[in-house]
């Protein structure tokens, strides 16, 4: 007996069954460095991916006059066409490269690039800021008070059934082009969403009984709505405005390539778009550039809003 023990400790096969058993056990240590940095990227690395593109996105916008020497808006028509990497001459008479090139104008893709960045993110973030304290007051009346909703939920129902391209380009005409007038077009779009949304969650937290005790103790609504339900849905519209931040650069895009948006002078991502249709073919760089920086800020944003909602929501926690 005590051989056939011996036996079965140096069989091969025994022995390579148990060292990968130890070695599975140890990769499932939960002290295990690797098991702890894998866990950290599943549970931050979209917010980590999107804060990233989005820190560099502003960088960019913040600092563009530091980042390059070519004016954004005057035209060059002698330099006019450029590949990527030749060389151009400044006002001064130094020469310089064109790192993405030029349009159709002579102005430098670069340049455009990161100073158009500045009113995307601009109107963009004016627009959200706009929609999301608009929305929350909505919803917030439409929940609360039951006689409020009767009405003023009917217009938002047939604000949201017009399409919201649509919508833009007619708040557009009414009222006119110009940065202010932009943002609160596109403010409109989500307005009727968002305060759906704030509206169901008032009424489920307004008959909690931490609610109801508040209420009974003599508290105003004011009181009420301002301690506890909007805090109670400061998670879910901190997750709303940053993902809805991708839907209003496209939207911004949108309308600056349909040539509604900004005036065609100022650098803008879709105006750099709409410049580019006629020669696309010809000098693809001139398109690529500027479909590459909206689609690579809309993946940071969007990112960034699924990381945040994987945190903040309990449900998925």
């Amino acid at each position: 007996m005590k051989n056939r023990n011996l036996n079965l400790k140096e069989n091969p096969a025994i022995l390579a069954k148990r060292r990968y058993v130890a070695e599975h056990i140890k990769e499932m240590d939960p002290n295990n460095r690797k098991i702890k940095f894998s866990a950290f990227l599943r549970k931050y690395g979209r917010v980590l991916i999107g804060g990233a593109i989005i820190l560099a996105v502003l960088f960019c916008a913040i600092f563009a006059p530091l980042l390059t020497e070519w004016n954004p808006n005057d035209p060059n028509i002698p330099e006019a066409k450029l590949r990527p990497g030749e060389m151009g001459q400044l006002e001064n008479g130094e020469e310089k490269v064109h790192v993405f090139g030029t349009d159709i104008y002579g102005r430098d893709m670069w340049a455009r690039l990161i100073f158009g960045s500045r009113s995307t993110l601009l109107v963009s973030l004016g627009a959200q800021v706009i929609m999301t304290v608009s929305g929350t007051l909505l919803g917030l009346l439409c929940g609360y008070y039951t006689k409020v909703e009767k009405y003023l939920m009917r217009v938002l129902d047939a604000v949201a059934t017009i399409p919201s391209l649509l919508l833009c380009l007619l708040m557009v005409s009414v009222f006119g082009s110009g940065v202010p007038n932009l943002m609160l077009a596109m403010s409109f779009q989500g307005i009727p969403g968002l305060s759906r949304m704030i509206r169901n969650q008032v009424l489920s937290l307004r008959e909690k009984e931490y609610i109801e005790s508040e209420k009974a103790m003599g508290a105003t609504d004011l009181r009420t709505v301002g301690l506890h339900i909007l805090p109670a849905c400061s998670s879910y519209l901190l997750v709303r405005f940053s993902s809805g931040l991708a839907n209003a650069i496209l939207s911004m895009t949108a309308l600056s390539y349909l040539g509604v948006g900004l005036d065609s002078t100022v650098a803008s991502w879709g105006g750099m778009i709409q410049n580019s249709q006629k020669i696309m073919f010809a000098l693809p760089h001139t398109f690529m550039v500027p479909t590459l920086a909206i689609a690579i800020t809309v993946f940071g944003f969007t990112m960034l809003g699924d990381g945040l909602r994987d945190l903040l929501d309990p449900k998925l926690r």
